[in-house]
């Protein structure tokens, strides 16, 4: 592959100037300065995008009635694994095929795999796709964090005008969930029985 190339006989340049070589070019000399901010951007980007990580599975559990909490994680987890760990690697692929310059050839003629990428168009596709995916999924989050506060405040403006009693009610089940439940002592408990390290 060849770069900022002219037409040796067409050039206004004497020819004996002009050299040619197969081969990919060489890389630019700034790659070297770049590669630590890019990773510094990188591990940054993926510790924020971590810590919403927790806050959503608490966000979860909390919704959910105690009794569905099991079932709910599960179909959390369906759910995730269904739509980003099988076509991820589909339409990850497919977008980067289209940064190909040079395919190769099988030996029964077909298309084979890749052999040279346009590095520059591979690098805008490729993050420009992460950075799509991150910032549509950050979107939703915040329609829902909006949503479950309407639906909060609802619930907590319904308590006040039924009266206190039902607010308290609601404040105890929510409470209920973060609580443990407390130990419950059989009648064949004893302090004797315990196990001393």
């Amino acid at each position: 592959v060849f770069d900022n190339c002219k037409c040796v006989a067409a050039s206004s340049i004497q020819p004996a100037n002009l050299t040619a070589t197969l081969g990919q070019c060489l890389p630019r000399s700034n790659c070297d300065k770049v590669f630590p901010y890019f990773m510094a951007l990188s591990v940054l980007s993926s510790f924020i995008i971590s810590l919403g990580g927790t806050p959503g599975f608490m966000l979860l559990i909390r919704c959910i009635k105690p009794e569905l909490k099991s079932l709910a994680v599960g179909i959390h987890t369906l759910a995730t694994r269904t739509l980003a760990g099988i076509p991820a690697p589909i339409y990850f692929g497919a977008i980067i095929d289209t940064t190909c310059l040079k395919w190769g050839y099988n030996t029964c003629g077909g298309k084979g795999a890749c052999r040279i990428y346009n590095t520059s168009a591979y690098r805008i596709v490729y993050l420009g796709l992460t950075l799509g995916l991150r910032a549509v999924s950050f979107f939703l989050c915040i329609w829902g964090f909006s949503l479950l506060k309407k639906h909060i405040k609802t619930e907590e403006k319904k308590a006040l005008t039924n009266g206190n009693g039902e607010l308290e009610s609601l404040r105890k089940e929510e409470n209920s969930s973060i609580d443990c439940e407390p130990f419950i002592l059989t009648s064949g408990y004893s302090a004797d029985r315990e196990t001393h390290l």
